[in-house]
């Protein structure tokens, strides 16, 4: 199993500086195991988006970077599929 390179290593790689800035995320103030799963689904779908934007501009223009995105969209309908279960699996025990 070949591991992927993380996003930082790929930026310094280019010449770029990755930014320290942490991104916002909003307190939903919902703490059931059902809303946290929800929540997880959401972040799942989002980052799946940004992967398949990414894997869109760098199509045709860079192979490592396309597989990186790959494997990056693929490792996240992974987790989709496992948090997808975990609700299917909450709501028959509840």
């Amino acid at each position: 199993m070949v591991s992927l390179p993380s996003t930082t290593e790929i930026v310094t790689g280019l010449g770029g500086h990755p930014s320290l800035k942490i991104q916002i995320i909003e307190e939903s103030n919902k703490h059931s195991t059902v809303d946290l799963l929800n929540e997880s689904s959401e972040h799942e779908k989002e980052a799946v988006g940004l992967y398949k934007i990414l894997l869109d501009i760098v199509k045709d223009e860079s192979i490592y970077i396309e597989e990186y995105a790959r494997g990056m969209i693929k490792a996240e309908e992974m987790h989709a599929i496992e948090v997808s279960k975990m609700l299917k699996d909450f709501s028959i025990h509840v």
